[in-house]
C-alpha cells in the first residue's frame, strides 16, 4: 500500500482511556508514510445512549465527508449493524473494523445499575455480538479479552428461544486480532531510586465497582495489621458519586496519605507516578490495564490480581490471589527494588505507541489486502 490510505476513526465515547487511545492512534498512525487519519468523536457521557444513538449520528456526519475512506474503525460503543444500514450507499464496500476496549457480555455490571436489576443489561451484550458479526474485522486490546468474549457468546445465546445457529457458526475468531493500546514511555526515569522511609503505594484507577477498590482497602488493612508502614498516593478519577471505599480509605489511613485527588494536568499525574513504588490492583475486570502500564513505565512495581489481562504480559512474581498475598509479595519484591523496577519498565516498553502502531498498520493491511 504505497498510495495514501485514508482511515476514518469513529469514537462514540471520547473520554478517559477511549479518548487517549483515539488521539494517540491518530497521531502515531499519521507518522507512517501514506496514512491519513480523520477522527470523528462524541463526548464521553451517557454510554448506553451512545451505544444506541452513535450509529445514526456518525452516519449523518459521514454523509458530509468529502473524502471516501479506505477503512472505518469504530469502538465497541457503537452499533455497527445499524451504522451499516444507515451509511451512505457509495461507502457500502468500505471495510468496517470494530475495536473492543470492553464488552457488555463479560463486563461486571454494578448491582446498583437499574438495567442489571431488571435484566435489560442483555440488550448491550446482544448489540456487541451483532456489531461483531456486521464488522469486517474485530480487534481486541488483549488476548485475555478476545478469549473472554468469544467463549462467552455461546453461553449468552443459549437461553434464547430458537434460531441461534447463525450466532454460533459465525467466524468471530477468524476475523479477530489482538492489538494492544499503546503508552508513552518517558525517555528518562530513575530506576535506581530507593523507597523513602516507607514504600509508596499508588492508586491511579477509577473509583468504580469494576475496579474493586475494596481489594485495596483489604490489602492496606492487612499491611497495617502486620505493622508494615507505607505511604499512599490516591489519584483515581471519580464520576457520578463518591466511592464508599475511598471514604473508608480516607478515614482509616489518613496519616498514610501524601496525595489524594485526580491530577487534572498530565504533568502532575506523571510526577505522582515518579514518586510511587508499588501499584496494587486486583479489579473485577481488566481487559488491558493502561493505568498499570503507565505506572510500570515509570518504574512502579506491580502487584496484580490474576484472572485479568495482566496474565498475558506479567510474570508470575507480579501476580497474586487474595489481599494477604499482596502483603507477602510486597515484602518479597521490596528486597530487590532496582531489579524489579527495571523489569517493570521493560515490560511497559513493549507497548510504546511507536511499536504498537506498526502492529495496527499490519492488521489494517491484512484487512485491505486479504490473502
Amino acid at each position: 500500500m504505497d498510495h495514501q490510505v485514508n482511515i476514518l476513526l469513529l469514537n462514540p465515547f471520547h473520554s478517559g482511556s477511549h479518548a487517549q487511545w483515539a488521539n494517540s492512534l491518530h497521531q502515531n498512525w499519521e507518522k507512517i508514510r501514506g496514512r491519513k487519519v480523520t477522527t470523528l468523536a462524541l463526548p464521553g457521557r451517557h454510554w448506553k445512549w451512545r451505544m444506541h444513538g452513535a450509529s445514526a449520528e456518525f452516519a449523518r456526519q459521514c454523509a458530509l465527508e468529502t473524502t471516501t475512506p479506505q477503512a472505518i474503525i469504530c469502538t465497541d460503543m457503537m452499533d455497527v449493524a445499524t451504522f451499516k444500514g444507515l451509511l451512505r450507499k457509495e461507502w457500502n464496500n468500505v471495510p468496517i473494523i470494530q475495536y473492543f476496549h470492553e464488552n457488555q457480555i463479560t463486563y461486571p455490571w454494578s448491582p446498583n445499575d437499574a438495567d442489571a436489576q431488571s435484566g435489560r443489561d442483555r440488550t448491550y451484550g446482544m448489540m456487541n455480538i451483532l456489531s461483531a458479526m456486521a464488522a469486517d474485522a474485530i480487534w481486541f486490546n488483549s488476548n485475555f479479552h478476545r478469549q473472554a468474549f468469544l467463549q462467552a457468546i455461546p453461553h449468552f445465546m443459549h437461553p434464547m428461544p430458537d434460531q441461534i445457529k447463525p450466532f454460533l457458526e459465525h467466524p468471530f475468531e477468524e476475523k479477530s486480532s489482538v492489538l494492544p493500546i499503546g503508552i508513552e514511555c518517558p525517555l528518562e526515569v530513575d530506576l535506581t531510586r530507593h523507597f523513602n522511609e516507607a514504600p509508596t503505594i499508588l492508586w491511579n484507577h477509577r473509583w468504580e465497582f469494576d475496579k474493586a477498590p475494596e481489594f485495596l482497602f483489604k490489602a492496606l488493612t492487612d499491611l497495617k495489621t502486620h505493622d508494615l508502614d507505607f505511604s499512599l498516593i490516591l489519584t483515581g478519577p471519580q464520576f457520578d458519586s463518591k466511592s464508599p471505599q475511598l471514604e473508608m480509605i480516607l478515614n482509616h489511613f489518613k496519616t498514610n496519605i501524601i496525595h489524594q485527588g485526580y491530577a487534572e494536568q498530565r504533568s502532575d499525574y506523571l510526577d505522582l507516578l515518579r514518586k510511587s513504588d508499588f501499584v496494587i490492583h486486583s479489579p473485577k475486570q481488566e481487559y488491558f490495564g493502561i493505568s498499570v502500564l503507565e505506572a510500570m513505565a515509570h518504574g512502579v512495581i506491580p502487584i496484580l490480581g490474576k484472572g485479568n489481562a495482566y496474565d498475558d504480559w506479567c510474570p508470575e512474581k507480579f501476580l497474586i490471589e487474595g489481599s494477604e498475598m499482596a502483603r507477602e509479595r510486597l515484602e518479597t519484591l521490596s528486597r530487590e527494588q532496582i531489579s524489579h523496577r527495571r523489569e517493570a519498565r521493560q515490560i511497559a516498553e513493549q507497548f510504546e505507541w511507536e511499536k504498537v502502531t506498526q502492529s495496527y498498520d499490519a492488521a489494517l493491511r491484512s484487512v485491505l489486502q486479504p490473502s
